[in-house]
């Protein structure tokens, strides 16, 4: 049997008031979780395009999808409409109310080779700002929301290697001035196309938007787009760096607790600091591979990720990232292709178990609104976490333990127990327990719970050892 987990604070209350999300969820009430919910396709690299309605079944509201520069641009200045697969792909995201995260990508080689005199030619900015316009006039006619993402981890595909400087965009590296050109471009030249198109500036390193800030992003960029990778040696609350991180001096990109929302909240600070503005933040990409190892202890006692270990990430990640105001989240990824057993399904389109917890999670919280984080707002990366959220039928929380297991005993004068609903992280009932002294009892792990018909006057006490007879383990 797995041990419980102590808890410091033995008794936690919850009344529907008090600690904020933040100004995201302040300043567009309107928008749901749900709004949140992105996943990368495969569709270009191997999946088949006959997984298209699963993506209506994940309640996938963004995707990541591109169509590369070469294949628009044949040749200099000669345009040709997208592929026809990519248009019927255009046509369901349209008809289906999915927007698409467009990645403007790669190098055009074919329209503008390389020589002696034009080294960096194939990524030339001015020539890759007349492509974004071209994308950004095709996708405005096919009716689909749209968002323009500049390039895709440039210090990895192309631009670095090509230009030259350092991994982590240290200045002085010439790979940093040559991308930042190619946004101030891209910016310039779609804006004057049309002021409403947002674009979005791309890195997977945190420290590199710090650096992207020096050299003087262009103030009319509508938002950062990062991959906020954190291996499996932490879980979703727990960003890739910390204060300590030597590659990131001179700056510092978390609080003392490593988290995210302390990384995405600082990183924010930075842009209005050098921008003037707040940018919108999306996670483009983010995810983990089965085989990573990770600190999933009670669920993989190898010490490595497993099918179930993943599922327990994905609400995680994506309510985590919700609290620190990230406007989007897009899964990496639908399907595997080349890039390891990272995808929902697996090559042939296995469903791992990624895929039913990202389904339960659109179908649990796709209608409702983060209000706040309830528990662990002070421990943000250790111990019970708990949010609230509040949709058409009223409040539901979201509860886990970052650590292991825990059991919670309810205490609430008007507990109704015919209205009380538990749904596991594969959308399966959990039955309710009850305590020898009658009371309801929550087991914890952690793989989240929703949690729904509890009254808002209550509290939850971590539960003696002889309280609780047989505590329900999600992960047995």
């Amino acid at each position: 049997m797995r041990r419980l987990v102590a808890v410091a604070a033995v008794t936690m209350c919850i009344a529907w008031c008090g600690q904020g999300i933040g100004r995201a969820q302040a300043a567009a009430p309107e928008r749901t979780f749900g709004d949140t919910v992105g996943l990368n396709v495969k569709f270009s690299q191997g999946e088949p395009q006959g997984d298209l309605p699963l993506l209506k079944e994940l309640g996938v509201r963004w995707v990541r999808d591109h169509i590369g520069w070469r294949e628009v641009e044949p040749e200099p200045g000669r345009y040709v409409e997208f592929p026809q697969a990519f248009r019927d792909r255009l046509k369901f995201y349209q008809e289906n109310g999915i927007g698409i995260c467009f990645i403007l990508g790669y190098e055009n080689a074919k329209a503008y080779p390389d020589t002696p005199e034009k080294p960096f030619n194939s990524i030339d900015p001015e020539a890759f700002g007349r492509y974004a316009v071209e994308a950004a006039k095709q996708l405005k006619a096919a009716g689909v929301r749209f968002v323009l993402e500049v390039w895709n981890e440039p210090h990895n595909f192309t631009i670095k290697k090509k230009v030259g400087g350092e991994w982590n965009a240290k200045l002085p590296s010439p790979w940093v001035d040559h991308y930042v050109k190619m946004v101030a471009e891209a910016v310039k030249q779609v804006k004057a196309f049309d002021p409403q198109v947002r674009l979005l500036d791309d890195d997977d390193m945190w420290i590199i938007h710090y650096w992207f800030l020096e050299k003087g992003l262009p103030p009319q960029l509508d938002g950062f787009a990062f991959h906020p990778y954190s291996g499996a040696s932490s879980g979703p609350e727990m960003a890739a760096v910390g204060q300590e991180t030597n590659w990131a001096k001179p700056f510092t990109m978390t609080d003392a607790d490593r988290s995210l929302q302390s990384a995405v909240r600082r990183l924010r600070e930075q842009a209005v600091a050098k921008m003037g503005k707040v940018p919108a933040f999306w996670a483009t990409e983010w995810g983990w591979n089965v085989n990573d190892k990770a600190p999933f202890t009670l669920l993989t006692p190898d010490g490595k990720m497993n099918p179930d270990a993943v599922a327990a990430y994905v609400p995680r990640a994506f309510i985590t990232a919700a609290a620190a105001g990230v406007e989007t989240v897009l899964w990496f990824s639908s399907y595997d292709n080349g890039d390891g057993p990272m995808g929902l399904m697996a090559n042939g389109g296995k469903q791992r178990k990624a895929f039913g917890a990202f389904k339960t999670m659109t179908q649990e919280l796709g209608a409702f609104t983060l209000v706040r984080h309830v528990i662990g707002g002070d421990h943000r990366t250790s111990g019970v976490q708990a949010y609230q959220f509040r949709g058409p039928a009223g409040d539901k929380l979201v509860l886990w333990d970052i650590d292991g297991t825990a059991v919670f005993v309810v205490n609430a004068k008007d507990l109704r127990r015919d209205a009380v609903r538990i749904v596991d992280v594969q959308g399966q009932s959990v039955p309710l327990q009850s305590a020898k002294d009658g009371r309801i009892f929550l087991s914890l792990s952690q793989a989240p719970i929703y949690v729904t018909g509890l009254p808002a006057d209550l509290s939850l006490e971590a539960a003696p050892p002889d309280v609780a007879t047989t505590p329900v383990y999600l992960f047995p």
